[in-house]
């Protein structure tokens, strides 16, 4: 019998493509799997969802169905909530989406996640099962967060259904959000910690693995942002998951994502092999380096030491401008 798996993404119309690559990842890695693709975006009708639709068609292990998150946009309008460049909320979706989704169990993906070995699901007790977040673990103040809770990164999350509607995490996001006296940080991943901080379990860090700890290091990632300092995870435990990575974030900065020209990503070969068997193997888009981004690219023939703490001096006050605002 085939093993089942569902994986839930949400992004708007222009997005799918990018999607689609992580979906191919997800199917090359899980061959004797049955998986549902759950996909939050703006219209079913949309050219290119009917064109992921038929691109799949003749394939009988994979079944791809819509879902309609719009029902929360009114709130996230009424906060006037940060659309991220986007004419849709899909960025919030993923606290909403799995009211609509009758399983047991569903892994959420952002569409920048590839899938680099089977899916072996954890063994989760709450609704949710996450990792923490590196970049931005010294933000819990400014994002109103206890200094004793964990700052979860929401590019991979997995959920319980069960349990998650029967903790009632939907009705305890509204809550928050409609209670909310400021603009979160970032976004989701504010609202997820903050609301439901008690309903999620810390994944392996295997399960969603940051692009910055092979760019930079383990050892340097962890001077670059005080990590020893956070509840965080042991460098030990980052360093055995490299060996075993399931979900494999592709973050940006200085060294571009796998999909922008000219890129430096660590994992550029991977997804492009990826990208070759997607519904879109031509997707691709230009690499726009911002001057801070150039700044830190200059500075990185520096020793690491010194470049560490140029970069951990530079993230503290950045964050103490944003406490500011």
């Amino acid at each position: 019998m085939k093993n089942k798996l569902n994986i839930l993404y949400t992004c708007d119309n222009k997005y799918l493509p990018l999607t689609s690559i992580s979906m191919a990842s997800v199917i090359k890695n899980n061959p004797e799997a049955l998986i549902t693709f759950y996909i939050a975006t703006e219209k079913e009708d949309d050219d290119n969802f009917r064109y992921l639709k038929d691109f799949y068609k003749d394939n009988h292990s994979i079944e791809i169905r819509y879902l309609d998150c719009t029902k929360y946009d009114q709130l996230l309008e009424d906060k006037k909530l940060d659309r991220w460049g986007s004419n849709s909320y899909y960025v919030y979706w993923k606290l909403f989406a799995y009211d609509f989704i009758d399983e047991d169990y569903v892994w959420y993906l952002d569409s920048d996640v590839i899938c680099m070995n089977e899916i072996i699901d954890p063994k989760v007790d709450r609704a949710i099962g996450a990792c923490l977040d590196s970049a931005h673990a010294c933000f819990n103040k400014v994002a109103h967060i206890d200094e004793k809770y964990y700052f979860f990164n929401t590019g991979s999350l997995f959920i319980n259904v069960n349990k998650w509607k029967e903790n009632n995490c939907v009705q305890k996001v509204v809550y928050y959000i409609n209670n909310m006296q400021y603009q979160p940080l970032m976004c989701d991943q504010d609202i997820l910690a903050a609301a439901l901080q008690e309903d999620i379990e810390v994944l392996d860090p295997k399960y969603d693995y940051l692009a910055g700890y092979d760019y930079y290091g383990v050892h340097n990632s962890f001077e670059m942002y005080s990590l020893d300092k956070k509840p965080f995870y042991r460098e030990t435990e980052i360093a055995e998951a490299k060996n075993n990575i399931i979900f494999y974030h592709c973050l940006g900065g200085v060294f571009g994502r796998p999909w922008e020209e000219n890129n430096e990503s660590p994992v550029k070969e991977e997804f492009d092999e990826y990208r070759k068997i997607s519904a879109w193997p031509d997707f691709k888009t230009d690499r726009n380096i911002s001057t801070l981004f150039r700044i830190e690219k200059a500075l990185e023939i520096l020793p690491d030491f010194i470049y560490n703490r140029i970069h951990n001096f530079a993230m503290k006050n950045y964050v103490k401008g944003l406490g500011r605002k």
